[in-house]
C-alpha cells in the first residue's frame, strides 16, 4: 500500500554526530547518535521518536520498536539499554544502522492501556489483511486500515527507511514469533540468543492488520515479534539488548 507524501506526519531531523573506530569487526565503527527524528505527535501530545545509530545509507538497516501496546512496558527498557550501550561506544559493523523507537503508543503507555487514546489496538490497524473487528474491546482494529496517527507515522517512516529487519517487542508470552517464512532463519537465531523458543504464534482466527504482516508483505523485510515474559528483570533486559545487537551483526555478515 503506497501513500502520497502529504499523508505522512511532518518529520523533524535533529542532531548529527560523528564516528570513531573500535575493535572487533573488520571495518566496524563505534556508532554515536546520528539523528533523532520525531515521527509524530499523538492525540494526547505524546511524541513518537526514532533514534538512529549508523549511516542512513547503510546496507543493513534494523528497526527496533520497544512498545506497541501501552500495558507491555518491558521492551522500552530493552531500547533504553540499547541506547545506552550504543551511546557508550558499542560497536556496529560498517555499513550498518539501527533505529530505536522506544514506544509507538505513548498515549497508551501513559495510561497503561493496550490501546491508543482512541481505543484502537495498533497491532490490528495496519493495512495488510485488515478488517474491522473488536469494536469496544481492547483489540479494536479502528474504523479503517491505517486510521491512526501512530500507524501512519510508522508506515511512512518504514517506507522511507526500507529496513532489512523490524523487531517489535511485546509481552507476556515468552516466545519469538516466526510466523513469516522469510523471517524464520533470523527469528531462530534471535530466539537462541534470547533464550526463548521460536514458533509460529497464531491469533484466535487469522491475524488481521498486524505490523509484522504489513512489513513482511509490503516491505519484504524480516518481521519478528518478540514476546518477552510477563516479568522481566534486569538480566533479561541486558540479554535482550545483547541479542538484538548480535542479530544486527549476524544480518550484516
Amino acid at each position: 500500500m503506497k501513500h502520497s507524501p502529504g499523508s505522512w506526519v511532518k518529520v523533524c531531523l535533529i542532531l548529527i554526530l560523528g564516528f570513531g573506530t573500535p575493535i572487533g569487526f573488520s571495518g566496524a565503527v563505534i556508532a554515536l547518535p546520528q539523528a533523532t527524528e520525531v515521527l509524530a505527535t499523538t492525540k494526547q501530545g505524546g511524541v513518537i521518536r526514532a533514534v538512529q545509530f549508523g549511516p542512513t545509507s547503510a546496507a543493513t538497516r534494523v528497526v527496533v520498536i520497544g512498545q506497541m501496546h501501552g500495558n507491555e512496558p518491558a521492551g522500552r527498557r530493552v531500547v533504553r539499554d540499547l541506547t545506552t550501550s550504543l551511546e557508550n561506544g558499542e560497536a556496529l559493523p560498517a555499513d550498518t544502522a539501527i533505529w530505536l523507537i522506544s514506544t509507538m503508543n505513548p498515549d497508551g503507555s501513559a495510561a497503561g492501556t493496550r490501546v491508543n487514546a482512541l481505543g484502537v489496538d495498533l497491532n490490528r490497524n495496519f493495512p495488510q489483511g485488515w478488517r474491522e473487528q473488536g469494536r469496544a474491546t481492547a483489540r479494536w482494529s479502528g474504523p479503517s486500515a491505517g486510521s491512526e496517527i501512530e500507524s501512519l507515522a510508522l508506515m511512512g517512516f518504514l517506507d522511507r527507511i526500507q529496513p532489512t529487519a523490524v523487531l517489535s517487542f511485546h509481552q507476556p508470552f515468552a516466545v519469538v514469533d516466526i510466523t513469516h517464512a522469510s523471517s524464520r532463519a533470523a527469528g531462530r537465531q534471535l530466539a537462541t540468543w534470547l533464550g526463548l523458543p521460536a514458533r509460529v504464534v497464531g491469533c484466535p482466527g487469522p491475524c488481521h492488520g498486524t505490523l509484522t504482516g504489513w512489513v513482511d508483505d509490503h516491505l519484504s523485510a524480516i518481521a519478528l515479534t518478540v514476546e518477552l515474559p510477563a516479568r522481566v528483570n534486569s538480566l533479561r533486559v541486558d540479554r535482550s539488548a545483547a541479542a538484538v545487537l548480535r542479530l544486527t551483526r549476524w544480518l550484516a555478515r
